[in-house]
């Protein structure tokens, strides 16, 4: 125990205030004595001897103590590395979704290869998805540390992450149509991803609009041979893959062309979910929303900022998609152009 802080703080207090002085000069020492001796208090979260948590702001810490920080930060500049990693992970996490429930289903394998047919992917990136999804339905696939690794290479770019969110909620709409494991696991991934619960129920409104709209359920019955080509190697998995994409530009050119019963127009409800905006809200605000997300989507900033060539066409779809829900509301208010 140190007495310095006492001696000192007692003698200057008994020659400024006699009696009384002493014991203030002798408490104000012992204070200082304690802090001298026991160091800075711990902080509130590292009390009693609770281990710190860490939180998603935390990320960074947290991947330092693994290593992988400095390798996440060297491709926060390159967009090359930034689409290298999506791609890889995209995939990855598509297929431990599909794993959620134990086992991967003939409509996960339907749904996956409908992604793969609508992102126009060559054989040998249809193979190179495929290897990715085998490797994330390893029971010991880190889910949490991949998607953790995207959010810190996409960093200072949220339009992505919430890009790589609608991408594997339309593949598990395609395939669980998010029940049993799938829901709850990815609404954590939207949270690690820095996406509120209220946007990802928004964005699964959206999404399963989309889905219905275009024919996908269809798209579906209709790829049996694809889910062969999944487990039976990778040349199968291209042509099922192909066969799946004409069958989507089948279904894209017969809702361009607006053929009776073919695609039913969006309703003024759905195109207010589509630009996430209330009915009752302004025009100026429909504006404002309509531009917000156009600008999230639009093909070529996410490009710009390492979204891979190879799904950019997912990107053009929801442009496409928020074009018409604005028309839709613009003609239901008598807006001008």
């Amino acid at each position: 125990m140190k007495w310095t802080g006492k001696l000192v703080g007692g003698a200057l207090g008994a020659l400024a205030g006699g009696v009384v002085g002493a014991v203030l000069g002798l408490i104000a020492g012992h204070l200082v004595d304690d802090k001298l001796e026991g160091g800075a208090a711990p902080g509130p979260r590292e009390s009693a001897g609770r281990r710190p948590q860490h939180w998603v702001e935390d990320a960074d810490a947290a991947a330092a103590d693994n290593g992988d920080a400095d390798e996440d930060a060297a491709q926060v500049g390159d967009p090359r590395a930034v689409a290298e990693r999506y791609f890889r992970t995209t995939f990855e996490v598509m297929g431990h979704v599909a794993k959620s429930d134990g086992r991967v289903s003939e409509e996960d394998i339907r749904a996956a290869r409908a992604v793969m047919a609508a992102f126009r992917l060559s054989e040998a990136q249809v193979a190179e998805a495929v290897s990715h999804f085998t490797f994330g339905k390893r029971p010991e696939y880190d889910v949490s540390g991949a998607v953790m690794g995207l959010r810190r290479a996409c960093a200072g770019r949220p339009d992505l992450l919430r890009t790589f969110l609608e991408i594997q909620l339309r593949a598990a709409l395609g395939g669980s149509d998010l029940r049993g494991p799938s829901r709850p696991l990815l609404a954590r991934i939207a949270a690690m991803l820095g996406v509120s619960g209220l946007e990802f129920a928004r964005l699964e409104t959206v999404l399963r609009q989309r889905h219905g709209r275009a024919g996908a359920g269809s798209a579906r019955g209709s790829a049996g041979g694809a889910s062969g080509g999944a487990s039976g190697g990778a040349s199968g998995g291209a042509a099922g893959a192909r066969g799946e994409r004409a069958r989507h530009d089948g279904a894209r050119a017969e809702g361009a062309g607006r053929a009776p019963g073919a695609v039913p127009r969006m309703s003024l409800a759905e195109a207010y979910d589509v630009l996430g905006v209330r009915a009752a809200a302004g025009d100026e605000a429909v504006t404002k929303a309509y531009r917000r997300q156009l600008s999230r989507h639009h093909p070529d900033k996410l490009r710009a900022n390492g979204l891979p060539e190879s799904m950019l066409e997912h990107a053009k779809q929801r442009t496409q998609q928020i074009i018409e829900a604005w028309d839709t509301i613009r003609a239901a208010r008598g807006m001008k152009p």
